[in-house]
């Protein structure tokens, strides 16, 4: 029994951990978090196997970017951002090639459409990111905790009417006695 307590605590401080986690790069997802930085979520294949589909990444706003970097930029035109490899700069225009890709990208990139440089991802953390943005994701994501803490109340709540029926029958019991 003393086991079970402990390991309920450890699931729900886990669970309660992966849920703030999950709520910031969502809310960074949404928010511009400051100081350059943004959450993308990589909707294409084009970098796999080094950043595969559905990735969380984290760019950065950088002073320079040099050939090996793994950038995010947006052609004027674009409907989504692209993250692709810098293969070569040339006047400062940028060529660039998706690591799956077998030729580099047709059009060269200007520095002021780079969005960042990609310094950290969570793989498969922006199919989640993208579920939560939809209606039925947001509701799971507010609608589930809510029903817990409901749930939770709501036995706490029969524990201690139960508990002060007993104490009332046992108080009425003992008045009967004498």
């Amino acid at each position: 029994m003393k086991y079970l307590h402990i390991i309920k605590f450890g699931a729900i401080t886990i669970g309660s951990i992966v849920f703030l986690l999950i709520a910031l790069m969502l809310l960074g997802s949404f928010l511009p978090i400051g100081g350059g930085y943004q959450v993308r979520i990589v909707e294409s294949g084009s970098m796999e196997p080094t950043i595969p589909t559905g990735a969380a990444i984290l760019t950065k706003l950088a002073p320079d970017y040099v050939v090996g970097d793994v950038v995010t930029f947006k052609r004027q035109g674009d409907v989504a951002p692209t993250t692709h490899r810098i293969l070569a700069v040339d006047e400062g225009m940028y060529t660039m090639q998706g690591d799956a890709n077998n030729t580099p990208d047709l059009i060269p990139v200007a520095k002021n459409e780079i969005l960042g440089v990609v310094f950290f991802q969570v793989p498969f953390l922006g199919f989640v990111l993208d579920f939560v943005r939809q209606p039925l994701g947001f509701l799971v994501l507010v609608g589930l905790p809510a029903l817990w803490i409901v749930y939770e109340q709501a036995v706490r709540i029969v524990g201690v009417v139960r508990s002060q029926k007993i104490a009332a029958t046992t108080e009425t019991e003992q008045k009967n006695i004498l």
